[in-house]
């Protein structure tokens, strides 16, 4: 069979395919475990403790919380509404919502086995989500109230993985039904997140199969065009934090670094389903201003990565 589509084709898809899935499966099943963990046996309360008063240093800790609380992108949405329902700032808890399913043990370890321990893409991916969620932070506490939630009702959740919490953050369940509801929380999470990976997997490796390589390094090779076409396909795939790295790392070879970082830094913090619970929960012209923001220093932070 001749033309683009032929055996050699199929048969490297496959391999491209079934490596992005393998190699990620793992990561993403602990991180789903982590996310249904954490959701039934911490709460609300726990993070608004370990949060200073002073607004410089409570936006510094509240990015490198997802150290020790570890989210999942998918539910982190509700998770911020619900603490500022219960009094925390603004600042604060935007810039842990965009801080948090990055700076995350499980995505740290994805992101170092993905990319064969390159250290350096572990630490331009950390660096610059934590110093985009710390300025994003300032930024909305200089430029918006503490008021941008819309009226919702408080029992409604978003998302799955964050139904079996009350008002209050506290859970409503004994210890038998909390591991109970973990499971089953991990399980929907798992499957939900599953078709994002496996979509982007499917569309990483049917670009790299049918797209000539020149034409992938004249466009990867870009240091404009790269950020803003990896930027595009992150925003779009919405695929979990803890796989985005190694379908990060199939282009590796094709486009730049700071395309790269920029794929695993905006998709965390704005995608297609974070943006739809962001408008659900937030006000429009909020939302529009906290996704321009990240995005244009997501694009100058990888720009400025590709001149280093």
């Amino acid at each position: 069979m001749s033309g683009i589509i032929n055996w050699d084709n199929l048969i490297n898809f496959k391999i491209i395919l079934l490596s992005i899935v393998l190699e990620a499966f793992p990561f993403m099943l602990l991180s789903v475990i982590v996310s249904a963990l954490i959701n039934n046996f911490v709460t609300e309360k726990a993070i608004h403790k370990v949060l200073p008063k002073n607004k410089f240093l409570s936006v510094i800790i509240a990015s490198l919380l997802g150290f020790i609380f570890p989210m999942c992108d998918c539910g982190i949405v509700p998770i911020v509404r619900r603490l500022l329902m219960k009094g925390v700032p603004l600042h604060t808890a935007i810039t842990f919502m965009l801080a948090a399913p990055i700076m995350n043990p499980v995505v740290v370890a994805a992101t170092l086995y993905a990319f064969r321990f390159n250290i350096n893409m572990v630490f331009f991916r950390l660096g610059t989500a934590v110093l985009i969620a710390c300025f994003v932070g300032l930024v909305i506490d200089f430029f918006f109230s503490r008021n941008e939630l819309k009226s919702v009702n408080t029992q409604h959740h978003t998302c799955g993985c964050c139904s079996h919490m009350t008002d209050d953050g506290s859970p409503q369940h004994s210890p038998c039904d909390k591991i109970i509801n973990t499971i089953r929380d991990a399980s929907n999470e798992f499957f939900e997140m599953g078709k994002y990976l496996l979509m982007g997997a499917m569309l990483g490796a049917l670009s790299q199969v049918i797209l000539p390589r020149e034409i992938l390094l004249s466009v990867g090779q870009n240091s404009i065009l790269s950020i803003g076409v990896m930027m595009l396909f992150a925003f779009f795939i919405s695929v979990c934090s803890a796989a985005d790295a190694f379908i990060a790392s199939s282009f590796s070879s094709s486009f730049s670094v700071g395309s790269l970082v920029a794929f695993m830094v905006l998709g965390p913090m704005i995608d297609v389903k974070n943006l739809l619970m962001l408008l659900h929960t937030f006000k429009l012209r909020f939302v529009f201003w906290l996704a321009f923001i990240v995005a244009l220093l997501c694009a100058c932070s990888a720009y400025i990565i590709n001149h280093v």
